[in-house]
């Protein structure tokens, strides 16, 4: 019992290992599993010209589409009447806790970016954390209507969220 359990341990940190080291040799990507908050992090990096040509309608859905071209970030969601849901990135999907009609309780997929505001939209909430020393806020619109801008900093994050409608 005691080597299946050592087995099943070593198979299961090669496997989380694999998936974090995936987008970390991307200079535009890194990865970690903690950072302040206890907020976990999958995915960050600064948009650039030189993985996707960005004009004024490119929306941070266009750029991840283009990153997962060249292999440097798997996603998979669903296009929804909001826009695309993302529900996994580098293989770890939503985590539900519980559930009723009018309440969630799990981990999700959230964006957090330094745009916070372009041509007098708000892109972002007042929440935010620390990553490498750049602030980053919590995004107010979804990958689909969230503005991809060069220079701009994004990054996806698995957290506990706990939500009542």
């Amino acid at each position: 019992m005691k080597k299946l359990l050592t087995l099943l341990v070593a198979a299961l940190s090669a496997v989380v290992l694999f998936a974090f080291t995936g987008c970390a040799d991307d200079p535009r990507g890194e990865t970690t599993d903690k950072i302040e908050n206890e907020y976990s992090i999958c995915y960050a990096f600064t948009a650039t010209n030189d993985v996707l040509e960005m004009d004024e309608n490119t929306s941070l859905k266009d750029y991840m589409d283009a990153l997962k071209e060249d292999g440097k970030l798997d996603f998979n969601g669903s296009e929804s009447d909001y826009g695309f849901y993302v529900t996994e990135i580098l293989g770890v999907g939503s985590v539900y806790v519980s559930s009723t009609d009018n309440s969630y309780a799990g981990y999700d997929w959230y964006v957090y970016t330094t745009l916070t505001t372009l041509d007098g939209v708000i892109y972002s909430s007042d929440e935010t954390f620390v990553f490498n020393g750049l602030t980053l806020y919590k995004a107010a619109y979804g990958v689909s209507g969230l503005p991809c801008v060069d220079g701009e900093s994004y990054a996806f994050v698995f957290k506990y969220a706990e939500t009542n409608w």
